[in-house]
C-alpha cells in the first residue's frame, strides 16, 4: 500500500506536469497542507521536500513554495536548473567557442564520407578501439609524459572516468582530500561510494598545500582530488611548483 505522503506527492506532480498548476503558482503553506490533508506538519514538509528533489517546486525562505518552470526551450537540456531558477549554474564547466556548432557539423560530414562507419554499427571494446587510443596517446605525449596506448582507456565523459577511477582505487570509508569548494559531480560520486571527504582550505591561487600536509599527518588520506588546470568552479591554474 502506498504511503499517504507519496499519494500527495504524486497528485501534485501530476497536476504540475499536466499544467493544472502553472509555473509560479504558490502552494499552500506547510501548516495549511497538513490541515487540508489531515497529515502531520512533518509529513507536509516531507511532501514539499520530495517535490523539490524532483525539480518541480522551489522553496523560498519567508515567501513560500512555488511551482517551477519545467518547460524548456529546445536544446537547453542540462541547463534546466539555471534557466528555471534564474541562477548561474556552476555545475558545468565547458568552453563556448565561436562557431563550434559549425565545426562539429563539418567533422561529422567528413566522418560520414571517409570514416569507418561500419565500426559504429558494432559493439565497441570496453576500453575503446586501439587505433583511437593510439591517437589519444600521441596527443598526450610531451613534457616527459609518454603514455602507452595500452594504458589509455576511453570513457563516456569525465563523470564516467571519475566513477571508474573511484571504483578501481578506493573503498567505502576511504578518506579523500578535496578542495573546500570542488566539483559537485565528485561529491555525488563520494556519496554514492560512501567515501569520506576532507576539505582543504582554498586560497586565491589554489588549495592550501600546507593545510593538505597537516591533514595527511592527522588522517589516513587515501587520495587527493583536485583540479590543477581550469578548476571548477574557481577557475585557477596551478603553477608547476604547486
Amino acid at each position: 500500500m502506498k504511503a499517504r505522503y507519496k499519494t500527495i506527492v504524486d497528485s501534485y506532480a501530476q497536476a504540475i506536469h499536466r499544467g493544472q498548476l502553472v509555473a509560479g503558482t504558490r502552494l499552500p503553506t506547510h501548516r495549511t497542507l497538513a490541515a487540508a490533508e489531515r497529515i502531520s506538519l512533518a509529513t507536509a514538509t516531507r511532501v514539499y521536500r520530495e517535490l523539490e528533489a524532483m525539480g518541480l517546486v522551489s522553496g523560498e525562505t519567508g515567501r513560500g513554495t512555488f511551482v517551477r518552470d519545467i518547460t524548456l526551450p529546445p536544446g537547453h537540456g542540462v541547463d534546466q536548473q539555471a534557466l528555471a531558477g534564474d541562477v548561474v549554474d556552476l555545475n558545468f564547466n565547458y568552453p563556448s567557442l565561436p562557431a563550434q556548432g559549425d565545426a562539429l557539423r563539418e567533422a561529422l560530414r567528413r566522418l560520414a564520407v571517409a570514416g569507418d562507419i561500419d565500426a559504429h554499427l558494432r559493439y565497441q571494446p570496453h576500453a575503446g578501439r586501439l587505433s583511437e587510443r593510439e591517437i589519444i596517446a600521441r596527443y598526450l605525449t610531451g613534457n616527459r609524459f609518454a603514455p602507452d596506448a595500452e594504458n589509455v582507456l576511453i570513457v563516456n565523459g569525465a563523470q564516467h572516468g571519475l566513477a571508474v577511477t573511484v571504483m578501481g582505487l578506493l573503498r567505502p570509508g576511504d578518506v579523500v582530500a578535496v578542495d573546500a569548494l570542488t566539483y559537485s559531480g565528485f561529491k555525488v560520486l563520494a556519496a554514492l561510494y560512501h567515501l569520506e571527504l576532507a576539505a582543504i582550505p582554498c586560497r586565491a591561487d589554489g588549495p592550501d598545500l600546507q593545510a593538505l600536509h597537516v591533514l595527511c599527518q592527522q588522517r589516513r588520506v587515501r587520495a587527493v582530488y583536485t583540479m590543477p588546470t581550469l578548476h571548477n568552479p574557481l577557475g585557477w591554474v596551478l603553477s608547476a611548483r604547486q
